[in-house]
């Protein structure tokens, strides 16, 4: 009795050892926990970069041809789209008050489908989780860092000359959110169970 007493003693020994060995490992382990990346872009792959092509456009200069050479192309990429005299003319005056209007937009507003515009929306996002692998994996504390940048552009072409352009956007973006849950998976079980609070 008392032998086996003893091998059951050093056997749950040998398992809070293994335990804790296991646990401190995991806490250091941050690349176990899972990232995200979502590009909403083919070609472009930094916020630099798109805005250097950006600068190469020269209104009253550069033809359609020479944008979509630059990769401005509606046709191939998939964050450039077409946008009709209609759409510009709310884009710059959504109130229809026809004042505020750039003197070379207004002019081109007035060909009517002769003018239009491509829209570039490039962005790219990194979501990663930091912080202890253990509290993440086991619910009771996510820490995530995002990180990426944004770059927004409207070309306004006549017949097929660029006479406008104008940027917006975000170089550096950057985020951290540290959600923490006393309950760990009790707490996700409690959502589940509950389900979601509505107010009204």
């Amino acid at each position: 009795m008392i032998i086996k007493m003893k091998i059951s003693f050093a056997a749950n020994i040998s398992r809070f050892i293994m335990l804790s060995s296991m646990l401190v490992l995991l806490a250091g382990c941050s690349f176990l926990l899972p990232s995200k990346e979502t590009q909403k872009n083919d070609q472009w792959h930094s916020f630099d970069q798109v805005q250097t092509l950006y600068e190469k456009i020269t209104p009253d200069k550069t033809t359609v041809v020479q944008l979509k050479q630059l990769g401005f192309d509606p046709y191939v990429e998939n964050n450039v789209k077409i946008e009709s005299y209609l759409d510009t003319r709310t884009r710059f005056d959504p109130f229809s008050t026809g004042k505020n209007i750039p003197p070379t937009v207004e002019k081109c507003l007035k060909k009517f489908d002769r003018c239009y515009a491509y829209v570039v929306d490039v962005s790219y996002d990194y979501e990663k989780r930091v912080g202890n692998a253990f509290l993440d994996l086991t619910g009771f504390r996510k820490e995530i860092l995002t990180t990426g940048w944004s770059f927004q552009a409207v070309f306004v072409i006549e017949e097929d000359t660029v006479v406008y352009k104008l940027w917006s956007g975000q170089p550096n973006k950057k985020a951290y959110v540290d959600e923490i849950r006393p309950l760990g998976p009790l707490q996700s079980l409690d959502d589940f169970i509950t389900g979601p609070s509505v107010g009204f």
